[in-house]
């Protein structure tokens, strides 16, 4: 009996353990909803290689090395060279290719499947990559700061040269090899000397055989980063006086005054990077490109083309073919230009125009390669500004690759449907005669604007029904949108749109690119390039395009507003600070002026209309807001708009804001002026100076999702109300503390009011540390971080309450006027009593986002991009601080107890407290896709209350819908509607029959 009994528990065990198993996907489903894009990056290298005829070799800026088809630009291989570094050289070899990365990091690479066959890290420099010999005897000679040395194709280290040879303290510069492969010359020169070196060194052995001394102007021009190496040359740009200087004893000197290009920009010239096209380099001023060769009296001038033009090598299949021709291409507002010249005589081809690559989707070119077929046909390589890759094969554009979407900065979603979700306002009703008097002179305000809207419904209805019945028939109109290469739809992707998923994402790059796309199917609805061609890289708030949607994402009208930063062209022309008004949907501008001060734009505060909607119009003026800037002063936007100051003074007793100083380590609120009109003074209001206590800030979040519905309460097992402590202004800010009290750093949580700057929780968490990740929403916060004391990963979770005890039903039901929602200043509000509670995680993130839901009633899910490269979904309900402590775990003290309001009771079904958070894999959202380098996690709802849009962006872009309490409120895609429908069909049927036969045994019955 005994053994019946533990062979019945082992059974009921497994029984238990495959239970995940029933809520994990079959192979085929995968893909259903979900999708994903993979990119490679902004392209800062191109190569071709004869044993990949039909292949373009791409190294980029994310630290991609790819292989990408000419004919239809998709992904043959792609492998992640260097997660934070960028691509600076690649170069292509008989046996395979190499690349080199910012940091030093030298990687060989199988040009067919992209395999890794060596790699070496260098503490210096790399200066140069060569490629030295033919066949199975080619060495790859790596130019370094430091030393020159020679390795095979296999990585075995062959023969080395010191820079110390030129002399004590000395660097390598540049290195190039003679044309017939069999020497190598290298200039070398410690900083601030007078007397460059040039030396030659024998490419077999790496016998240094000669030394030769260079002018002074050659290392002028290499410490002011205004030279570049052309074949043996060594091209100098001092002024407007180019210098053409050999550096391998061969040639003279010689010069070219630039004044003699003709140009209508006074804009000094500056070089153009060299893309290894024999004896030809550029120089532009942004508005005129001049063409050069390395004649044998020193630079000669080709060819003036107007524009930014660049200069690329064209690959032939004639390999023994002498007098190769360069090609040229220049992107223009109605097509890009592209021609071969001859660098011999300076003559040029006709011109091909191919007008779907423009300068005003793209900006100027920056990188070009050409590839001949044995046909005589040209197929065509081209990067632009906005760091997007096309193909174009003779005058039509075969493919284009959009990597600005590998550099998302920010995303948003907006809603388009009819079905979709609709701006819930909140207005106060008064029971009195006055509030009755008011409020009818407001619907009598509103009454033209809701007659319009009546017009138009039956064309909307129109509409939405056509819309539905093309998607029941699987049609659907594709209208300008574009699709990436390598994109692969959803299945189900339809069907999701029915449930009130038909939005677009939003999102803003670093290539100051706009970009819409179709949430359920990645599809690029519009696009629109902000930049003037000078690329921003860096990561601060002043080159980078901020948005906003006004009034919210959750409005049925909604714009989008778009603060550019202040850029200069490559023609000198500076460009300041631009405000842009753009619908949505359309992408279309619909109102722009340039910045009402010389200051940075910080950021923009909503001017909200009091008690009433605004006016629906077929063309709507641009969204009234007030514009921050740098020096703490308040701009009406727009600047001629008499409604904007008329909201301004309205509003002006609810507008606050708030700074996070991460350089001075304070936190600071301010208020506005009631009568200070445009241009006034932000008032001081509070300061939290963390600095002055050792500490520094690494992290901030305000509550997300705020513009969609909540659920105030939470109902416990036997029926009773905790009252959640929902505040919008509430700021989280996490900070480490650089004292290191007792040799242990310190993490400390604050929870803020940010309207009146009282600290509403501080916690301290003893060896926490960067890198930390906040998220807040509804009345939580949680922050993931690394704790150095304990050597792991902690999520730690704090939620506020309201210290208010449930009076029962009967103050609601029957509370009158006191029971209905009552607006209350930041001022009046209680302190929250905080629940926290701490769980260890087994692995670092690098984004971290929440799920939202039309109503706020479906739990949310934590969703975070894991560092080993996977989407993964965590349930809020498992990071509830309410969780009971086992008994006899040594928790539950009087210092750590939930206190006895807020503890659970018995008939919660609530999971005890277990420390460390499990991986399940049926939590990965992104299945056996790889998610790397994910900057950022948004969400938005649906019309169903269970599913929650999620969009990941970083080097890849993942879309799927969350279900956190399953598909509660929808039937599957697998369902089986045709036995559904056949069964009903069936009843139907026999209860027609059967009716039929009763109605004639009733008949006969009463005739007899």
């Amino acid at each position: 009996r005994s053994a019946m009994r533990s062979r019945a528990a082992a059974a009921l065990l497994a029984v238990v353990a495959c239970l995940p198993l029933g809520w994990a996907l079959f192979e085929d489903e995968v893909g259903q909803y979900e999708w994903i894009l993979q990119h490679v990056g902004r392209p800062t290298a191109l190569a071709y290689s004869a044993d990949a005829s039909d292949r373009v070799l791409v190294g980029t800026s994310s630290g991609v090395v790819a292989s990408i088809l000419l004919k239809d630009g998709t992904l043959q291989w792609r492998r992640l060279a260097a997660s934070v570094d960028s691509i600076r050289l690649l170069r292509t070899g008989s046996r395979g290719l190499l690349s080199v990365t910012d940091s030093g990091l030298v990687q060989a690479w199988k040009g067919a499947s992209g395999d890794l066959t060596w790699q070496r890290e260098y503490s210096d420099g790399v200066v140069d990559l060569l490629m030295a010999g033919q066949g199975p005897k080619q060495n790859a000679i790596i130019v370094r700061e430091s030393e020159i040395e020679a390795r095979t194709m296999a990585g075995k280290h062959d023969w080395s040269v010191s820079a110390g040879t030129a002399g004590p303290m000395a660097r390598f510069w540049a290195a190039a090899l003679k044309e017939d492969g069999t020497t190598l010359c290298a200039v070398a020169a410690a900083k601030g000397s007078s007397t460059p070196t040039s030396l030659q060194v024998e490419v077999a052995t790496g016998q240094v055989l000669k030394k030769t001394e260079l002018p002074r102007a050659v290392l002028q021009g290499f410490e002011d980063n205004s030279l570049i190496v052309v074949d043996t040359h060594l091209v100098v740009l001092a002024g407007e006086t180019i210098s053409i200087y050999p550096f391998c004893g061969e040639g003279v000197t010689g010069s070219f005054e630039l004044r003699k290009v003709k140009s209508k920009s006074a804009a000094p010239f500056t070089l153009m990077p060299w893309q290894r096209t024999s004896g030809v380099f550029a120089a532009t001023n942004g508005e005129t490109t001049a063409i050069f060769g390395v004649g044998p009296k020193g630079p000669k001038h080709l060819r003036t083309f107007e524009g930014v033009a660049v200069v690329g090598p064209v690959y032939s299949v004639h390999d023994d073919e002498t007098g190769q021709p360069v090609a040229i291409a220049v992107t223009k507002e109605e097509s890009t230009q592209i021609q071969l010249l001859d660098p011999a005589s300076g003559n040029v081809q006709p011109a091909i125009n191919a007008p779907g690559f423009t300068a005003t989707d793209h900006g100027p070119a920056r990188l070009l390669l050409v590839r001949e077929l044995s046909s005589g046909e040209h197929r065509t390589v081209l990067s632009a500004a906005d760091h997007s890759l096309a193909g174009i094969q003779g005058t039509k554009v075969a493919w284009t690759r959009e990597e600005a979407l590998a550099s998302i900065q920010a995303a948003k979603f907006y809603g388009r449907s009819l079905a979709g979700a609709r701006e819930v306002k909140h207005h106060n009703m008064s029971l009195g005669m006055v509030g009755l008097a008011e409020g009818l002179v407001e619907l009598a305000a509103e009454m033209p604007a809701r007659l319009g809207e009546l017009a138009r419904l039956p064309a909307d209805i129109i509409g939405y029904v056509s819309e539905m019945v093309s998607n029941a028939a699987g049609k659907r109109s594709k209208k300008a949108h574009y699709m990436m290469p390598n994109t692969k739809l959803p299945t189900s992707g339809e069907a999701l749109r029915s449930f009130g998923a038909d939005k677009l994402i939003i999102t803003t790059t670093k290539a100051l690119k706009l970009f819409a796309l179709e949430a359920t199917t990645s599809e690029i609805v519009w696009s629109k390039y902000l930049g003037k061609g000078d690329e921003m890289e860096c990561s601060s708030e002043a080159c980078r395009l901020r948005m906003w949607l006004l009034p919210s994402s959750a409005a049925v009208h909604a714009q989008l507003v778009i603060i550019t930063p202040a850029q200069k062209a490559a023609d000198g022309t500076v460009y300041p600070e631009q405000l842009i008004w753009l619908d949505p949907v359309t992408g279309m501008v619909l109102h722009q002026e340039p910045s009402p001060t010389s200051s940075h734009l910080a950021s923009i505060l909503q001017l909200q209309r009091k008690g009433h909607h605004a006016p629906v119009v077929a063309e709507p003026p641009p969204m009234p807001f007030l514009l921050l800037d740098s020096d703490r002063r308040a701009h009406v936007m727009p600047s001629t708009s008499s409604e904007a100051t008329k909201l301004l003074e309205e509003s002006v007793d609810r507008l606050f804001h708030y700074e996070v100083d991460s350089v001075n380590q304070a936190i600071q609120g301010y208020a506005i002026l009631a009568k200070g009109g445009s241009g006034q003074q932000l008032v001081p209001l509070w300061n939290l100076e963390v600095g002055a206590v050792g500490e520094r800030i690494l992290a901030s979040a305000a509550p997300v999702h705020s513009e969609w519905d909540h659920v105030p309460v939470y109902i416990k097992g036997d029926a009773s109300i905790l009252y959640k402590y929902v505040n919008r202004n509430l700021l989280a800010v996490a900070s480490e503390d650089t004292l290191h009290k007792g040799n242990i750093t310190s993490l400390n949580i604050y929870g803020l009011d940010a309207v009146t700057g009282h600290v509403l929780h501080q916690s301290r968490i003893v060896g926490g540390s960067q890198p930390v990740h906040l998220v807040a929403c509804d009345n939580w916060v949680i922050a993931h971080y690394w704790n150095q004391r304990r050597t792991r990963f902690e999520i730690t979770v704090v939620e506020f309450f309201q210290a208010k005890a449930d009076d029962g039903p009967w103050g609601i039901l029957f509370g009158g006027a006191a029971a209905l929602n009552q607006t209350k200043s930041a001022h009046h509000l209680e302190s929250p009593v905080p629940l926290q509670q701490t769980y260890i995680f087994p692995t670092g993130i690098t984004a971290m986002g929440v799920t939202s839901t039309l109503k706020g009633i479906t739990p949310r899910s934590i969703i975070m991009a894991l560092t080993t490269d996977h989407i993964f979904r965590l349930s809020k309900d498992t990071l509830n601080p309410r969780r009971p402590y086992a008994p006899g775990s040594g928790l539950a003290d009087d210092g750590v107890a939930i206190p006895a309001q807020f503890a659970p009771t018995k008939e919660e079904a609530m999971a005890p407290y277990s420390p460390v958070l499990p991986l399940r894999p049926t939590d990965v959202l992104s299945h056996y896709n790889v998610m790397s380098q994910v900057n950022g996690i948004v969400s938005s709802p649906t019309s169903l209350e269970s599913t929650s849009l999620v969009f990941s962006y970083g080097l890849d872009l993942f879309f799927a819908p969350v279900q956190t309490a399953k598909a509660y409120d929808v039937l599957s895609p697998g369902f089986n509607y045709k036995l559904l429908y056949a069964s009903v069909g069936t009843v139907v049927a026999l209860f027609i029959i059967t009716s039929y036969w009763a109605q004639c045994r009733l008949l006969q019955e009463r005739w007899k």
